[in-house]
């Protein structure tokens, strides 16, 4: 879904990647200890490297799955460096990665799996997509029952696994990073030269904000109202505001979409558009990188007071950054969505990125030492990256250098992640309801529609949809 952010993504999406504290992988292990017994249990009918052999895998994913890893942007480079890194610290397995486009990449995918040539790890985007190829990748729960135990759901956060637990009859794939979404970026310097003294706080304050930066010739709340990801993030977060517990019911298909809050939930969204809030043609913007362009250039110039964007780009507050010292002098702050009727704002949390295992793969064992080293070895690498937060409970802190820009952004960030007004998903595990969600918020972006519409045509779909 998405840009999928450029650095995770986005004009800068991220997963970086070094180690924590799991035992170390080293080279797949044949039967013998009393773990390696119960790891071939799981892995039934995967080939084990035999003394000295060693064992081929292959992995795919779209480029922002895997960010700017240590530093690298381009394609070629970042792909070298995962598989270089892999392979040094694991002799028994060599692994050749693959990176594209996202679209290219489930393209491609349904032509391998028909041809039976699909790679043997596999970047998926928990959710629809997971639901789609679901059918094709190995369960998983008892690769990392035999890694850490009965009890190794609790080494992970619950959000990390929402999405992927929606079908209700396994794990088919593992996180391996999270980001938060639902969050605004504000140019401080550019919004108190124009009027607001400081961040609003409440949905009225938001809206009077917006006129005064309108009647100063600026652009509000720069808004990607093309892209079905933005949309989904401001609806789920505005819902989410209202009542985070019925926003989680009606996409699981627990609650009706007719409920006075789901319609009050969409008359917040339309109101973004009928109150000058978000800018003026946003149903044509895309973030990346038509709105991003204006919010930061390659210089560093802002020239947009607010943009509505996510986690990923705390890449942007980076020292290093040839663009930071013009970028940071605009004052670069985030925060949550404004409260809503005396609700804090929402934040979603959720793993950008998933990765699952083919089960046609002869080679299953050595891939789930891939997903592993992703997933849990490489978590503090994940910290120290751009804009990702970690999918384990005892996460570890950032060890790297970080501008107090960084810190202040990672701070609000992750505390509102941290907290207990998040929801774990980004869109609906359904194809269905996801493309009439869209439909419906761009019927009432234009007018087109009103709220309770909206809940009735939402309630349609989800009626039609098999469980």
């Amino acid at each position: 879904m998405r840009k999928m952010i450029a650095v995770l993504l986005a004009g800068v999406m991220v997963l970086s990647l070094g180690a924590c504290g799991s035992k170390d992988a080293g080279a797949v292990e044949t039967a013998g200890s009393e773990e390696a017994v119960g790891q071939s249990a799981a892995a039934e009918g995967t080939e084990a490297a035999g003394d000295g052999e060693v064992v081929e895998i292959t992995v795919q994913s779209w480029q922002y799955a895997l960010g700017n890893y240590k530093g690298f942007t381009e394609d070629s480079e970042l792909t070298q460096a995962v598989a270089d890194e892999f392979n040094a610290t694991h002799p028994g397995i060599h692994a050749t990665v693959t990176i594209m486009r996202q679209e290219d990449h489930y393209n491609a995918l349904k032509v391998d799996f028909a041809a039976g040539s699909a790679p043997d790890v596999i970047g998926i985007a928990p959710g629809a997509d997971l639901e789609q190829y679901k059918s094709q990748l190995a369960p998983m729960a008892d690769y990392a029952k035999a890694e850490w135990g009965d009890s190794w759901e609790d080494l992970f956060t619950d959000a990390s696994f929402t999405t992927i637990k929606l079908s209700g009859d396994g794990i088919y794939a593992f996180p391996s990073a999270m980001s938060a979404s639902g969050t605004v970026w504000y140019n401080n310097k550019l919004m108190t030269e124009s009027g607001v003294a400081s961040f609003p706080a409440t949905w009225e304050e938001l809206t009077e904000a917006a006129q005064t930066l309108r009647s100063a010739g600026q652009i509000p709340l720069m808004f990607g109202g093309k892209d079905n990801w933005q949309n989904y993030d401001m609806f789920i977060t505005i819902l989410a505001t209202i009542n985070k517990d019925l926003c989680n019911d009606v996409f699981a298909l627990d609650a009706e979409w007719t409920e006075s809050d789901v319609v009050k939930a969409f008359d917040y969204y339309q109101r973004l558009f009928t109150d000058g809030i978000v800018q003026d043609g946003a149903l044509s913007t895309t973030i990346y990188n038509e709105g991003y362009s204006q919010w930061k250039d390659d210089d560093g110039n802002s020239s947009i007071p607010m943009i509505f964007n996510g986690s990923w780009d705390l890449g942007s507050l980076k020292a290093e950054n040839s663009f930071y010292e013009n970028f940071s002098s605009n004052d670069i702050r985030v925060a949550t969505m404004p409260s809503i009727e005396g609700k804090e704002g929402a934040v979603l949390t959720a793993p950008d990125v998933a990765w699952g295992i083919n089960a046609a793969s002869p080679n299953q064992q050595a891939a789930w030492e891939f997903v592993k080293w992703l997933c849990y070895d490489m978590q503090q690498s994940v910290v120290d990256g751009l804009g990702f937060f970690s999918v384990l409970k005892e996460a570890p802190s950032p060890a790297v250098a970080l501008t107090d820009d960084y810190k202040a952004a990672y701070d609000t960030i992750s505390a509102a992640a941290a907290s207990d007004n998040t929801v774990g998903f980004r869109s609906s595990f359904y194809t269905k309801l996801n493309d009439e969600l869209f439909d419906q918020l761009q019927l009432l972006a234009t007018g087109a529609a009103s709220p309770e519409d909206a809940a009735a045509a939402m309630a349609e779909a989800a009626a039609g949809i098999s469980r």
